[in-house]
């Protein structure tokens, strides 16, 4: 992550988690997409903790970041917080059962790379969860074109996601999308709906392990439920 990046998420650590009191609705609309796909049991890692703002409500128990502004606040919600960068994991191979990866892949240059590095520490049957904003979603759009960091946004598309998710030996195997209103808030809370392609984030599952995808191309992986 290049460190004019660190260096602006660690002077926003207080804006950045005093936002979510802000815009109740819309965290708690990501946090139930995440619940569908983040598993109840296991050893799990969130790269990117931020203020442990998603990792605490799921459970997640062990938190990195590069900022120590945004680990302290995530140490104080009851995460074991680790300081260091997703693209060199300071933790030995087939360490977690989960890695939680939300509103960071948006940010990284080579997501081959950073999410070989997470594929890593995954055991064998382990479980990826990347929540996102889908580029091609007024949300996307509407965060690329007001983002303080817009040099540094560039979120994919869930196709391109899977795609390089199971080039590094992960396989898809589900994702829930919310967000169907438009930005920039939420008067009330959405449910999730399985698949992509109609909602602005996009909470996405992947495996370590498997021999076989699930079936049908990744078009047919976008259906509406």
């Amino acid at each position: 992550m290049p460190r004019d990046l660190v260096d602006h998420f660690q002077r926003t650590a207080a804006s950045y988690d005093a936002w979510y009191d802000a815009h109740p609705a819309l965290y708690r609309t990501e946090l139930a997409a995440l619940r569908k796909a983040v598993p109840r049991r296991g050893r799990g890692l969130e790269v990117g903790v931020g203020t442990g703002r998603f990792a605490a409500p799921l459970s997640v128990r062990y938190g990195l970041d590069p900022s120590p502004g945004m680990l302290g606040l995530a140490k104080g919600r009851g995460i074991r917080v680790v300081q260091g960068f997703g693209e060199a994991l300071p933790f030995k191979s087939a360490s977690f059962d989960l890695v939680l990866i939300v509103f960071v892949i948006e940010f990284v240059d080579d997501a081959g790379g950073f999410l070989g590095e997470a594929a890593r520490v995954l055991r064998s049957g382990g479980t990826i969860v990347v929540g996102f904003m889908d580029k091609d979603s007024a949300w996307g759009r509407y965060f690329r074109s007001t983002s303080t960091v817009r040099d540094h946004f560039h979120p994919p598309s869930p196709a391109d996601l899977i795609s390089v998710l199971e080039s590094v030996g992960l396989v898809f195997e589900a994702s829930w999308q919310t967000l169907f209103a438009p930005p920039p808030d939420l008067a009330r809370a959405e449910r999730p709906r399985t698949g992509f392609g109609q909602g602005g984030f996009v909470a996405l599952k992947a495996v370590k392990g498997r021999k076989t995808p699930p079936p049908g191309p990744v078009a047919n992986r976008a259906r509406k439920t």
